[in-house]
């Protein structure tokens, strides 16, 4: 008798762990599809940062910046809020009559929760017609609110040679 109470049990116990090994394996995998998924947008938002700052184009370099974004320059100045880390950009440094470009590669990114994230950037500052080219490591930071990436830390550092 106590055999067979044994094996039945047995039994109920291999077939639980056969029916909940798929549906774990079925959360884990959402889990991790939803990961990526958050890992891309976060990608694709550093990736429209820079990419509008190198094409100055001022709608998409407005929409990827937070409002309380706080940027930390090569030189240690301190731009703090909306308006202070955008106008410069766009009212100077788009209006420069002289072309310039940014070639960056991500080096590094953690994205936490989906909520926010870190890339580190290696990038060039290039001005060809004024023999400048300039080393910087930048550290962008993005949150998410509200389903959308947004730019809210940028700390730009000098290479040095």
């Amino acid at each position: 008798m106590r055999k067979r109470y044994y094996a039945a049990l047995a039994g109920l116990v291999v077939a639980a762990a056969g029916i909940g090994v798929p549906a774990a394996a079925a959360s884990d995998q959402r889990a991790e599809n939803e990961r990526q998924s958050c890992q891309r947008a976060f990608d694709r938002a550093v990736w429209e940062d820079m990419d509008s700052y190198n094409k100055r184009d001022e709608a998409r370099y407005r929409a990827i910046i937070h409002r309380n974004m706080v940027t930390i320059g090569r030189k240690g100045q301190l731009f703090i809020g909306y308006e202070a880390n955008v106008e410069p950009v766009v009212d100077v440094q788009f209006k420069l009559p002289y072309e310039y470009s940014m070639p960056w590669t991500v080096t590094h990114t953690v994205v936490e929760n989906c909520s926010m994230g870190y890339a580190i950037l290696d990038a060039y500052y290039k001005v060809p017609s004024q023999n400048i080219d300039r080393h910087y490591t930048i550290s962008l930071t993005l949150v998410r609110e509200h389903g959308r990436w947004q730019v809210i830390k940028d700390t730009v550092t000098d290479v040095l040679p």
